[in-house]
């Protein structure tokens, strides 16, 4: 889950719903070749998979014990946190191969600085295993294009999660990727350049509930189950012109 401070209530987003929102804006784009890509299709559904291994732990979340706070994705503890990213890449390798060599780099890419850690290299492994197995699995001619490829097809997945964590999240600072800034705020999310037909108002699907101690994972269960579930409407804007124009 992604929690966020709202005033004096958690504002709660699953993986799922993050991911759903980093997928509608990039279905939007417009810019950079984007809508004549021929991979579309597959990069699409990796941006709205990308965290697919997630569902599970937010179905049924956990609490932190020593704060009582519900465990987010960056908190959550290490073992649980591998079996959904063992989890996440494996759910399509038969159905959707590209797809899964992108949400692979993406576990690759996130865990990046732990690729020597001890505790992850097992795990690396796996991954890496898995790729090559997907990439040889590929038609001969896309299998030898696969490394260039991928590196730049992953662009666009991470791209537009950086893109939609900055609103879910509720960061208050601008996000600066590969010639795209996102200057993000409550509620709108300005881009230069701006890669959409015209401003567009998305809609992501969230809960609140009080910001209090939580004495179980059921008490927190509890308090998921009986909040009413809310659309967070999102503006995505250009970013206004230094001359008022």
């Amino acid at each position: 889950m992604i929690v966020c401070q709202a005033e004096d209530r958690l504002r709660i987003i699953t993986q799922h719903d993050h991911a759903c929102f980093a997928a509608d804006l990039l279905s939007l784009w417009r810019i950079d070749g984007w809508p004549d890509h021929p991979r579309r299709r597959e990069i699409l559904f990796a941006a709205r998979e990308h965290d697919n291994g997630w569902r599970e732990a937010d179905s049924a979340p956990f609490h932190s014990p020593e704060t009582g706070r519900p465990h987010d994705f960056m908190t959550l503890d290490l073992a649980e946190r591998q079996r959904i990213w063992r989890r996440g890449p494996a759910r399509y390798v038969e159905k959707e191969p590209w797809a899964t060599a992108l949400i692979l780099r993406h576990a690759q890419h996130l865990h990046r600085d732990h690729r020597q850690d001890p505790a992850w290299i097992e795990l690396f492994g796996e991954w890496d295993e898995m790729l090559a197995a997907v990439i040889d699995g590929l038609p001969e001619e896309e299998s030898a294009a696969a490394s260039d490829d991928l590196d730049s097809d992953y662009h666009w997945v991470d791209l537009s999660d950086a893109l939609s964590l900055a609103i879910c999240a509720g960061w208050h600072r601008p996000v600066i990727y590969e010639g795209m800034r996102g200057d993000p705020e409550d509620g709108v999310l300005r881009l230069d350049p701006f890669p959409l037909a015209g401003q567009t108002t998305f809609e992501i699907s969230c809960r609140y509930i009080p910001d209090r101690r939580y004495r179980s994972d059921s008490d927190l269960a509890v308090e998921l189950a009986t909040a009413r579930w809310e659309k967070m409407k999102v503006q995505v804007q250009e970013v206004p012109s230094p001359w008022g124009e």
